[in-house]
């Protein structure tokens, strides 16, 4: 039996209807890149949330999951999403509520159109294992509100088996072309940096990919003295006493 997607579709309720002229200027570009892109452990969908049902799906998707995309394409979204971990649903459906919540109420209309969005769970494959996925989800076309009603998703199968901590994010991407944090939420066990603020998560996030001091604050365009005053708060916070210490633990619960 599908999955019940009754929340998921109070979420992104919507009057609004898609200009299916638009959405094939899109669909034709992934078409074409798709012939010519090495395969890689992720596959690409669009996904029409008004319709409940899927405008693409890479061939990525049958050599990954082993599902056809005939099937995917045809019965809609319910029947990816059916195949979500039982655990893993609730909160599912809460990182898409609580995202759509945030955007709406804290993102200006005219930037969400630079806002980008990542989180994950377990689905189970054809083979019936469970993988870890995450996603990270561009929208593509919004509503006369500036509600994103159609999005573009890069979904990557993680090589760990792990059960992982459900994460929900939401970036923008800034003046200086780097994407800071707008929101960040563990919605599941806990983990040290869920005290940090936004730009604290965002300085932890450029330790973790090997940034210098200098970096960091030209990416955030702040000054190398404040970049250290939040790296000595973010080590009496986290109780550690070094920054290799922030990147040997981010490493290891897999955040970046």
């Amino acid at each position: 039996m599908g999955l019940n997607l009754e929340s998921y579709e109070k979420t992104f309720s919507t009057e609004a209807t898609i200009d299916y002229k638009a959405v094939d200027k899109h669909i034709k570009k992934l078409e074409e890149l798709d012939r010519y892109l090495p395969k890689m452990q992720s596959y690409i969908l669009v996904q029409n949330t008004v319709d409940q049902r899927y405008e693409y799906i890479c061939d990525n998707y049958e050599k990954l999951l082993g599902y056809k995309r005939k099937d995917a394409l045809e019965k809609g979204m319910s029947f990816h999403f059916s195949n979500i971990h039982p655990e893993d649903v609730p909160n599912w459906l809460l990182i898409l509520d609580e995202l759509m919540i945030f955007t709406m109420s804290n993102v200006p209309k005219e930037e969400r159109i630079h806002c980008v969005y990542s989180w994950n769970y377990r689905l189970k494959n054809k083979k019936g294992k469970y993988v870890n996925i995450q996603v990270h989800q561009t929208p593509l076309y919004f509503d006369s509100k500036g509600k994103p009603i159609l999005g573009f998703s890069q979904n990557t199968v993680m090589g760990n088996v792990k059960k992982q901590p459900m994460v929900g994010v939401c970036k923008k991407l800034n003046d200086q072309n780097e994407y800071e944090t707008l929101f960040y939420k563990n919605y599941s066990e806990s983990l040290l940096i869920d005290c940090l603020s936004n730009r604290e998560f965002d300085i932890v996030r450029l330790l973790a990919k090997g940034h210098t001091t200098k970096e960091i604050s030209d990416k955030l365009n702040i000054s190398t003295h404040t970049t250290a005053t939040h790296r000595k708060n973010i080590l009496s916070k986290l109780k550690f006493k070094s920054s290799i210490e922030i990147v040997n633990y981010c490493n290891q619960n897999h955040l970046f």
